[in-house]
C-alpha cells in the first residue's frame, strides 16, 4: 500500500485540526500550532507520518502546559573542559553502551557522556528483559532488520559480558479454536522473516508447559529463541567492557548546547565543560530529538509512552510461568503501537507483568497509577487467574522514546554533516542494540572519512564474579575461608554477603548510590525492597567511599540519611 502524498495528508490534516499548520521543510513535515489535549497532538503527528516524508516534526504546543526541563546533575564544574575525542557518545542506555563497547574494538578515541550518575537508568532499566524474536514486526521495517541481526548472536554477547541468559522461549497463546485457520499463514511468515524452530503446542502439551494458565487458552505457537536478560545487567556489562578496552564514561555529564558552524558541530557544552568531537553520535533516548535540535538536524520527533509493569515475589510459584507468556490479541496492539505486554519470568526467578502503554506529554514520567494497576490486573487476570496483589513486591514505570513513524532511525545527520543518529530506539531496542552498534561504526566511517583499524589487543570477555548464592556449598566454603566478608550475609532476601558488595563497589564502573549496587547484585532486591539491608549497605558503601553516612544517595541526588545537625553521621 502506498503512502499518502504530502498533498493528501496536508489537506487531511487542514481538514480534521484547521487550526495546525502544516509545511514541508526540505522533505519533512513540520507541524505546528497549539491544542487542547495531549493525545490530539500525537494523533497528528500520527496522521502526518502517512506520508511520503523523511520525517515528521511535531511542534505542536499543548495549550497551558509547560514541560518539565531535563533533569540533570547538580554538579557544575570544568572537570572535561577542553576535551578531545573522535567519537562522543550522548546516552548511556542500552544502545550507547554497545556503541562505545563496538568502538573499544577499534582504534578511535570513544567517550560517552550521561546525564545521570549511572548507566542504564531510563528506559533501558525499565523494561523486562524481553529477547524478542520478531514475530510481530514487519521485514520492512529497521525493527526487524537489526532484531533478527543482533538475536543471533545474543546469547555468545551475553557469555562473553557475563550476563546471564535464559533461552525458555516465547508462547503465544490463541483462545478461540477456529485461530486454526490461520496457522499456515502464521508458520508461513515465521520462516519468511527467519525466525527458527516455531512449532504448535495443543492445549494438553500446552498445559504441561504451563500449568498456571488460564482456561481461555486453546492452543498456542512457540518461539523457542525466545529469551530473557537482565536489562541494566547487560548495559553494566556493555560499558564496564568497552571501559577495560579503553573507552570512556563521563557520568553527571549532560550535553547542554552545541556549537555548529558550517553545518558541522564544533563543541558541545556540558554542565562539567566544553568537548570538542569529531563526530556526535545521538543515542540520548526521550531526548534524542532535542539533541538533534540542539544540532541543527532536527528531522523527527519523539513523543514519549509511558509503561507501567509489576514485578511478583519469587515465592509467588502459582503465578509463575515457564516461557514469556502472552494471549493473541487480534489487530488491537496494533492500533495501541504496543505489543501488548505479557508475563515474562526474568533471569532472576520473578515474573513480570506489563507494560501498559499511555502517551505521556513528559519524558521522565515514571509514576505508576491505581489506574494503570487495576488495568494491569484486568488484562492478565484470564493468563494467570490466581494473579494477586499481594504477590506484588513491586511496581516500575517506563518511558518510551517513540517516533511518529514508530520505527528506529540509524543514520547520518539531515543537515548536520558530523552527527549520527541512533534514535526512536524503543522496544525490541534491549535486542537489536548490538547490531545497530554495528551499523554506526560503520556509518562513524563514511562521515569521518576513516578506516578504522581493529585493535589488536581487544578483549571480548569480562569477568565478572557469580553470585554466592549460585554456588556450591564446597565453593561457598573455599570461598569464606579465603575472605570472611563472603560469609556476612547483609541481603537475607536474595542472600546478598558483604564481600560481593564491596566487589559490586570496586569494579571498572563506580557505583555511587545504593540503587547501583541494587541493580547489579541485588542486594535490595527482594520481599522487603531493602527494609532490612538497605541501612547496612549504606554503612559498608560510606566506608569504603571514606563518605560520611549522610553522603551516601539511594538515587539521584537526596541523601537517604539525613544530617544530625552535628557535623554528619560516620
Amino acid at each position: 500500500m502506498m503512502k499518502p502524498t504530502f498533498e493528501k495528508t496536508i489537506a487531511e490534516i487542514s481538514r480534521l485540526y484547521p487550526g495546525v499548520r502544516t509545511t514541508i521543510k526540505d522533505g519533512c513535515l513540520l507541524l505546528e500550532g497549539e491544542m487542547e489535549k495531549w493525545d490530539e497532538v500525537v494523533k497528528v503527528g500520527y496522521i502526518a507520518a502517512q506520508a511520503k516524508s523523511e520525517g515528521v516534526i511535531n511542534n505542536i504546543k499543548l495549550k497551558g502546559y509547560t514541560p518539565e526541563p531535563m533533569r540533570i546533575s547538580s554538579i557544575q564544574d570544568s572537570e572535561y573542559d577542553g576535551l578531545k575525542c573522535d567519537a562522543l557518545i550522548v546516552g548511556g542506555g542500552i544502545v550507547g553502551t554497545a556503541i562505545l563497547r563496538e568502538f573499544s574494538k577499534y582504534d578511535v578515541d570513544a567517550c560517552l557522556i550521561e546525564k545521570e550518575n549511572d548507566v542504564a537508568l531510563h528506559a533501558s532499566s525499565r523494561n523486562d528483559g524481553c529477547i524478542h524474536v520478531g514475530m510481530d514486526l514487519s521485514r520492512k521495517t529497521k525493527k526487524h532488520h537489526y532484531l533478527r541481526r543482533a538475536v543471533q548472536s545474543y546469547e555468545q554477547l551475553a557469555e562473553d559480558l557475563g550476563v546471564d541468559y535464559v533461552k525458555h522461549g516465547q508462547t503465544l497463546v490463541f483462545t478461540k479454536t477456529l485461530a486454526y485457520l490461520a496457522m499456515p499463514f502464521l508458520f508461513s511468515a515465521a520462516r519468511k522473516k527467519g525466525i527458527k524452530g516455531v512449532r504448535l503446542l495443543k492445549r494438553e502439551e500446552l498445559l504441561k508447559r504451563e500449568p498456571n494458565i488460564g482456561k481461555e487458552a486453546k492452543f498456542a505457537v512457540f518461539f523457542p529463541e525466545g529469551a530473557v536478560v537482565s536489562p541494566y545487567n547487560m548495559v553494566v556489562a556493555l560499558a564496564e567492557n568497552a571501559i577495560e578496552n579503553g573507552g570512556r564514561v563521563l557520568l553527571d555529564t549532560a550535553a547542554l548546547k552545541f556549537e555548529v558552524k558550517d553545518h558541522r558541530i564544533i563543541s558541545v557544552k556540558t554542565n562539567r565543560g566544553i568537548i570538542y568531537p569529531r563526530v556526535v553520535i545521538n543515542a540520548a533516548g526521550v531526548f534524542a530529538d532535542i539533541i538533534a535540535g540542539m544540532a541543527g538536524d532536527q528531522f523527527f520527533s519523539i513523543h514519549p509512552r509511558r509503561g507501567v509493569e509489576m514485578i511478583l515475589d519469587k515465592k509467588a510459584a502459582s503465578k509463575s510461568v515457564n516461557s514469556t507468556l502472552s494471549f493473541y490479541a487480534g489487530n488491537s496492539d496494533k492500533k495501541a503501537h504496543t505489543k501488548g505486554g505479557g508475563i515474562i519470568p526474568t533471569v532472576d526467578g520473578n515474573t513480570v507483568v506489563g507494560p501498559t502503554a499511555s502517551e505521556c506529554p513528559e519524558r521522565e514520567d515514571y509514576q505508576t497509577t491505581k489506574e494503570e494497576i487495576d488495568a494491569l490486573f484486568d488484562k492478565h487476570r484470564h493468563t494467570l487467574p490466581s494473579l494477586s496483589r499481594s504477590d506484588v513486591i513491586t511496581y516500575f514505570a517506563g518511558i518510551r522514546a517513540s517516533t511518529y513513524e514508530e520505527d528506529f532511525i540509524v543514520r547520518r545527520g539531515k543537515w548536520t554533516e558530523n552527527i549520527i543518529h541512533a534514535a526512536g530506539i524503543q522496544s525490541p531496542g534491549l535486542t537489536a542494540a548490538p547490531a545497530i552498534a554495528e551499523d554506526i561504526v560503520k556509518i562513524y566511517e563514511m562521515v569521518s572519512g576513516e578506516k578504522l583499524a581493529p585493535k589488536k589487543q581487544f578483549n571480548p570477555t569480562r569477568k565478572s564474579n557469580r553470585l554466592l548464592k549460585e554456588l556450591s556449598v564446597e565453593e561457598r566454603d573455599k570461598l569464606i575461608k579465603s575472605n570472611p566478608d563472603y560469609g556476612q550475609i547483609i541481603c537475607r532476601c536474595e542472600e546478598i554477603s558483604k564481600g560481593e558488595i564491596l566487589d559490586c563497589l570496586r569494579r571498572p564502573l563506580k557505583v555511587h548510590t545504593t540503587d547501583g549496587v541494587k541493580r547489579r547484585i541485588r542486594a535490595g532486591m527482594g520481599r522487603c525492597q531493602g527494609g532490612f539491608c538497605q541501612q547496612l549497605i549504606v554503612q559498608i558503601m560510606a566506608e569504603e567511599q571514606k563518605a560520611l553516612l549522610t553522603e551516601i544517595k539511594k538515587k539521584g541526588e537526596a541523601p537517604i540519611l539525613l544530617d544530625d545537625n552535628k557535623g554528619g553521621m560516620r
